[in-house]
């Protein structure tokens, strides 16, 4: 949040990113609202009549449209933990974790802040091509950065206040996607641009990162774990999988 708040204090984000992250937040309070709004009252009736055992067996329920927890109230690991124990402990999605933070946080930040300083303070001896061209890299890499940060932030929001599972997943798939088109204008920026070349090289090892991450772990790995929990945990009252087959769900072990 603090970073977020330097980079509009410092003019790196542009009107086209403020107003992308008001619609996109706007849309997931929405979405909240009605998972934790309650369904119509309903009624359940046991047709079979040796398992009738009072004058009236039938039971009216109330649930909200999309719970987050069981109805008993219980935790299961399944759900404290989507991505499963495995997966969240293994040495490659750590250092798959700490390679998107360096790209997409640090580096730019590190970037950024040359870029600002070197702007106000040329006598502290910062390269020309940061000073000359401040404004254009604040806008490049502001947009990118401002995205993620509210990434994190509505991340947490989200399981502070214990949002269903599709509703977490659903975050960082919505903020990857709409980051990519920043991303492709700083990778690529258009013909005459002045950015540096290492900070292209950058952005474009940004955009390849975050490709990645939406097409090769966020929609084949992390929505198909996050909604299996929310089926098989919260919706579903019993579940019988086949053998072997909660390997492979995710594709990854």
């Amino acid at each position: 949040a603090v970073l977020a708040a330097m980079l509009i204090g410092t003019k790196c984000v542009s009107l086209k990113s403020l107003a992308l992250v008001l619609a996109i937040s706007t849309y997931f309070i929405g979405l909240a609202s009605w998972c934790a709004a309650p369904k119509s009252s309903g009624t359940v009736s046991v047709t079979n009549v040796s398992d009738v055992h009072s004058a009236s067996d039938v039971h009216s329920y109330d649930h909200v449209n999309m719970p987050s927890l069981p109805d008993n109230g219980h935790v299961p690991h399944l759900v404290a933990n989507p991505l499963g124990l495995s997966l969240t402990t293994s040495n490659i999605y750590r250092l798959w974790l700490r390679l998107g933070a360096m790209l997409g946080l640090l580096l730019p930040t590190l970037a950024l802040s040359l870029s600002i300083v070197g702007s106000k303070y040329p006598p502290m001896g910062f390269g020309a091509s940061f000073i000359e061209n401040a404004d254009h890299i604040r806008r490049s890499l502001g947009d990118p950065l401002f995205l993620l940060c509210f990434q994190a932030i509505t991340e947490g929001v989200s399981r502070a206040a214990l949002l269903p599972l599709p509703m977490r997943i659903l975050v960082p798939v919505v903020y990857n996607t709409v980051r990519l088109t920043s991303l492709h204008a700083w990778a690529f920026p258009a013909t005459g641009s002045t950015i540096p070349t290492s900070l292209r090289i950058l952005g474009i090892s940004n955009l390849l990162y975050w490709y990645a991450n939406l097409l090769l772990f966020l929609i084949p790995v992390g929505v198909v774990r996050y909604l299996r929990a929310h089926f098989f945990c919260v919706e579903a009252v019993e579940v019988t999988v086949r053998k072997g087959g909660n390997a492979s769900v995710g594709l990854l072990p």
